[in-house]
């Protein structure tokens, strides 16, 4: 077989393909945006031209529009759609769905999770043992942040440049999760502080395999991501051994004392402890089994906690570093509240940080992803307020920079940095403010709707007791002075990857 016939078989081979998957839209779809290349579709612009080609799709063919993408058609929802996904959400559209279909994480868990709505279960656990219990842990995480603080950032007495500031953050954010999650006397342990903050690279390192297969069919994109697994490679099982070394003895202690004090046991401030007081959890013996369903639930949880606020919490560092004129009230702010609390901050005091707060809440819109928070449509139609109709099993990405920056939402000036917009004063003085934990139609950073993301009103407290902290302590800036280009992969938007300088304020 010379060249010439083998450039045929792939010509063919390609053609085949392209007929079996050329898409097929129904009536009243959204509109498809047509596309250049067979096969490929929108695929290439999508991955490197994201947000041009968000945009001018969006404007020319409305709300919603649909794009040809790694083999499959999928729909994307604006500012005018997005929050029928939300609130229809988890019965008719599902997150987690989506994502275990483009990558599917829920495999790795899989062997540990006992839940088959295992997202449901980790949502009750969160509101609860901490949501409803936040004041519980205010000086628990700022003891732990300061830890942290001292730890890798230090005296600053000349300055302090950090380049890669998010694997700095991971490991001081992780501390006070830890403590949160497996108690104060776990959050002393350095190896499960560092497998906490390791465990997002573990996981993001079945992201090496490239999505080709998806031009073909999802399942054989899955089942390529997750034959490593299947062939016993297994990047978390370190992490779960650890957990069982260090926490069999506690657990079986805990478990001890439940059975000889009954009721009149008293609950630990800890998710760890909530999650063996539920019936799926209880036991008079702990065995292996068991601790890799102790295991699942817990780290679940912790790859989702320690990766999105470290993610935000560079993102805010950024635009507080790029944006010199809001250092001052901010700094005021803080001062004032270190002056009353006496050493001993509460939740009462971290509620009184309102510019701060809108500050980090200015940077979440700011930062916006072009897309993300896919989610599946699990019935056999849905029909959008507009008449657009989608089928079964269609996934809709939300377009979330153009529900951030909607001028619906934030009026004339969305599109400018405005903290003060989530500040409302009345004329007889009263000021109220709009809460970062607060999800709302233009306020998309924590998701929507029921399954909203249940630890947002701890990552709130986290995020706000660490910038009080920082800016107290430090002058913090960009080497430009002004706020850096962020990095963009995809639809997803990142710190910028230039460095941040940090200078102690009393030198």
């Amino acid at each position: 077989m010379d060249y010439f016939d083998i450039f045929c078989l792939q010509f063919f081979v390609v053609f085949i393909i392209y007929l079996i998957k050329r898409p097929q839209i129904g009536k009243n779809e959204p509109p498809l945006v047509p596309y250049r290349y067979p096969i490929i579709g929108h695929t290439y612009r999508y991955l490197y031209d994201a947000e041009n080609l968000i945009n001018e799709c969006k404007e020319k063919y409305g709300d919603p529009f649909s794009l040809y993408i790694f083999g499959s058609v999928r729909t994307f929802a604006g500012a005018d759609s997005s929050h029928e996904v939300f609130q229809n959400s988890p019965d008719i559209f599902d997150h987690h769905t989506a994502i275990n279909v483009l990558f599917p994480v829920h495999e790795v868990y899989r062997q540990y999770l006992i839940h088959e709505d295992a997202p449901a279960f980790s949502a009750h656990s969160i509101n609860e043992s901490i949501n409803g219990r936040i004041y519980l842990y205010t000086s628990r995480i700022q003891k732990d942040l300061l830890f942290g603080i001292e730890k890798y950032f230090g005296d600053c007495k000349g300055s302090k440049r950090i380049k890669n500031i998010h694997d700095v953050l991971s490991l001081i954010i992780a501390k006070p999760i830890v403590n949160v999650f497996l108690g104060e006397e776990a959050a002393q342990f350095d190896d499960i502080v560092e497998s906490f903050s390791g465990l997002e690279k573990d996981v993001f390192k079945l992201k090496a395999i490239p999505p080709i297969l998806l031009f073909i069919h999802p399942s054989l994109h899955k089942k390529a991501v997750t034959l490593p697994l299947k062939l016993g490679w297994k990047p978390i099982n370190k992490h779960r051994d650890l957990f069982i070394r260090r926490f069999k003895l506690i657990v079986e202690e805990r478990v001890r004392q439940r059975i000889v004090l009954g009721k009149k046991y008293i609950l630990k401030d800890d998710l760890l402890d909530f999650v063996l007081s539920e019936p799926d959890f209880k036991t008079e013996v702990v065995d292996d089994k068991f601790l890799d369903k102790l295991f699942g639930i817990i780290y679940a949880n912790a790859f989702a906690a320690v990766h999105s606020t470290t993610r935000f919490l560079a993102m805010t560092l950024f635009e507080y570093g790029g944006r010199p004129e809001f250092w001052k009230e901010i700094y005021e702010e803080q001062l004032m509240i270190h002056n009353e609390i006496n050493n001993n901050l509460e939740a009462d005091n971290v509620n009184k940080m309102i510019k701060l707060e809108c500050f980090i809440k200015e940077s979440f819109r700011n930062s916006s992803d072009f897309a993300s928070l896919p989610h599946a449509l699990l019935k056999d139609s849905y029909t959008f307020k507009n008449g657009a109709t989608i089928p079964k099993g269609r996934i809709v990405n939300i377009c979330t920079k153009d529900v951030t920056l909607s001028s619906n939402f934030y009026g004339e000036t969305s599109k400018n940095f405005q903290p003060s917009r989530h500040i409302t004063t009345y004329s007889g003085g009263t000021t109220i403010h709009a809460p970062l934990s607060k999800v709302d139609k233009g306020h998309i950073a924590f998701g929507g709707g029921r399954r909203a993301c249940p630890g947002r009103f701890l990552a709130t407290h986290i995020l706000k007791i660490f910038m009080h902290n920082l800016v107290l302590r430090y002058n913090i800036r960009t080497k430009s002075g002004k706020v850096d280009p962020k990095k963009i992969i995809a639809t997803f938007v990142f710190q910028p990857t230039s460095e941040l300088i940090f200078e102690n304020r009393n030198y």
